[in-house]
């Protein structure tokens, strides 16, 4: 199942600003598009994507080498909640960049 996937102006503002080349910024979107929009219900229902100890979001990670711009590993943590998933919706609360 494809999931619609909302992410706040804030956020995307948030995304846009980060120190990464305009490539890197396009697999972030591919991450989003393809990782979390097509997320399987077995990694969402994993207790270990779960986070703790509020477990009403889920998880996921993008490590990106930005071969393109200043040649260093980022990671990129969001932080997803998935209570309307059966309706097809997927809510990215937050972002984190390090």
């Amino acid at each position: 199942m494809r999931y619609f996937v909302h992410i706040t102006d804030n956020d995307r503002a948030y995304l846009s600003g980060l120190p990464l080349s305009d490539t890197a910024k396009e697999r972030v979107e591919d991450f989003i598009d393809y990782a979390i929009a097509r997320v399987d219900d077995a990694f969402r229902n994993d207790p270990a994507n779960r986070t703790q100890p509020d477990t009403r979001y889920f998880q996921t990670q993008l490590v990106l080498f930005d071969k393109w711009g200043d040649r260093r590993f980022h990671r990129l943590d969001f932080f997803v909640n998935d209570e309307n998933a059966a309706s097809g919706v997927l809510i990215v609360v937050y972002v984190d960049h390090q």
